[in-house]
């Protein structure tokens, strides 16, 4: 039945079946010449359902390109020369928006739609949103294009002129290392990397939080993060041991600040909830105990102090976040997604870098996830219902992977006149523990991602392939991502830094690799929102 039906015709044939033996009977006489007309109407009726159905059909393809043109132009016109004429804008984006519409459109009539296609852009610089109209000639129609000719030979579809108001959740996910305090400048000068981010952010805010009609749609987020994040000293019941997990934290060293480690078994990327399975309380060990016997016999040869990269005692207990078991948790705790935008831009205002290094992107990327995740709201304390709308993630790295101490530190590489004087490793602590095997005194953990590394440029393999792991997760569960250098032009990193953001985005146009000056900077978080909104206002 459904080979001869295909198209749920079967009520309108059948009287034309009926009709068609009826004009057999030469019996009929007079009737039959009626029942002829009646027969062509009956399959002019047919045809006319036909045509009605892939008129919907031709229409519904066409829009949903006209949809995905919108959003794309959207999105690339905020990437555009503010300076453009309309004209120029309508060319720069015309081929971007065929490529989209003809992507939709069924592979039978694509060569047909692709030759007739006609496009009407209308980009709105003041809305950020780009209309889309096109017109096409999909074929098939039987009444409207043999007796009609071309009454109804083009199909016609619009998008991108209503203006949609829909939740988005964002989060910043940025760089907290000790780098960030330098010069976004290549030549350095000026204001510091955190300040011109800081300030950069306050406009994404600002873009987001001021459309008309946008209050109570827009929440945001902030993770900072540099080899671990702060989750909040409040958030005990996370963490399973405070500081038990290598040893104890000396009595004079609490509070505990708020810091963790990553957790084992393959969970340090996982949506699993601390409830199930909570976190090592963060505890970087005190450099004094590593081999004082050798850092007395390398300080009597140098005929100095030796330093090391964390000398605290439990004789001289210190609160802070310096030379303290809380040294490398960065300063600024975690914002849960908050709709009061007083809130958001307090806590971007507020971040500060850390003296130490020590880069791992995937953390951003992470926590990013796990403030977006439905699944997590209750345990950041939000308890109500998320409305569904757009997620973002936007992270900003100002360095690439990285564990390891600049400072030659002892018993890192430890110079002396310029003269090498020690190798044993090279790595900070960081959230995996020390890259290699060894006692948890000397900051070693097991069942991490750098457990049995030995080698620190295999260790920074393995970071470089947990942050794509992380970016694509993201992706995977609908998160768009966009991604910020905050590297100088002409920086010696700045090449490999821009693959891996532009490897980490949703596509090459989210990912801003170029802002080597405050203003090229906010420009690149302006273009964001401009991007989210485009997506927000077109459906």
């Amino acid at each position: 039945m459904s080979m001869l039906n295909p198209i749920g015709l079967r009520g309108h044939l059948t009287p034309c079946l009926w009709f068609t033996g009826f004009l057999q009977d030469i019996r009929a006489g007079a009737v039959g010449v009626a029942s002829v007309l009646i027969a062509l109407m009956c399959l002019t009726g047919t045809a006319f359902v036909s045509d009605h159905l892939l008129l919907v059909h031709h229409r519904n393809a066409l829009r949903g390109g006209t949809e995905a043109a919108s959003i794309a132009a959207t999105q690339r016109m905020a990437r555009l020369d503010a300076d453009l004429t309309r004209e120029q804008l309508v060319q720069a984006l015309e081929p971007l928006a065929k490529r989209y519409v003809l992507a939709n459109v069924p592979d039978g009539a694509r060569e047909l739609v692709e030759d007739t296609l006609e496009l009407t852009l209308t980009p709105n610089r003041d809305t950020g949103v780009v209309g889309v109209e096109a017109r096409a000639d999909f074929g098939g129609a039987m009444v409207g294009r043999y007796l009609w000719g071309k009454l109804i030979d083009k199909t016609r579809a619009s998008s991108g002129a209503e203006r949609v108001v829909a939740p988005v959740n964002l989060v910043l996910a940025i760089d907290v290392t000790g780098s960030m305090r330098n010069s976004i400048r290549i030549r350095g000068g000026g204001p510091s990397r955190v300040t011109v981010v800081r300030n950069a952010a306050q406009v994404l805010i600002r873009s987001l939080y001021d459309q008309e009609g946008e209050v109570g749609h827009i929440s945001v987020g902030l993770v900072p993060w540099n080899t671990t994040v702060n989750i909040g000293a409040t958030r005990r019941s996370w963490v399973n041991d405070l500081g038990q997990g290598h040893k104890i934290i000396p009595p004079g060293f609490d509070p505990w600040q708020g810091c963790i480690e990553h957790r084992t078994g393959g969970l340090d990327l996982s949506l699993v909830l601390p409830e199930d399975s909570p976190f090592t309380s963060w505890f970087w060990p005190s450099s004094l105990e590593y081999r004082p016997a050798d850092r007395a016999a390398l300080a009597t040869e140098i005929g100095t102090a030796v330093r090391g990269e964390n000398d605290w005692s439990p004789a001289s207990p210190h609160q802070g976040y310096d030379d303290s078991p809380h040294y490398g948790c960065p300063r600024n705790e975690i914002l849960p997604l908050t709709a009061n935008r007083e809130t958001a831009e307090q806590a971007v205002a507020d971040l500060r870098y850390w003296r130490g290094g020590g880069t791992m992107m995937h953390l951003g990327i992470v926590w990013g996830r796990r403030l977006l995740a439905p699944e997590w709201r209750n345990a950041w304390g939000l308890t109500e219902e998320s409305e569904a709308g757009l997620r973002v993630l936007v992270l900003l790295s100002d360095g690439l992977n990285s564990a390891n101490d600049h400072q030659h530190t002892y018993p890192g590489q430890y110079r002396h006149n310029g003269v090498l004087l020690r190798g044993d490793y090279t790595t900070h602590y960081t959230g995996y523990g020390r890259v290699g095997v060894g006692s948890i005194e000397e900051g070693y953990r097991t069942g991490t991602r750098f457990d049995g590394v030995a080698d620190y440029s295999r260790a920074l393999d393995v970071l470089n392939s947990i942050f794509l792991e992380a970016c694509e997760m993201a992706k995977d569960e609908g998160i768009t991502v966009f991604t910020v250098s905050a590297v100088p032009h002409g920086h010696s990193i700045e090449q490999a830094l821009r693959e891996r953001l532009v490897a980490c985005a949703s596509s090459q146009d989210h990912a801003f690799v170029e802002n080597s000056e405050p203003a090229r900077m906010e420009t690149a978080f302006r273009d964001i929102g401009r991007m989210v909104q485009g997506i927000r206002r077109t459906r």
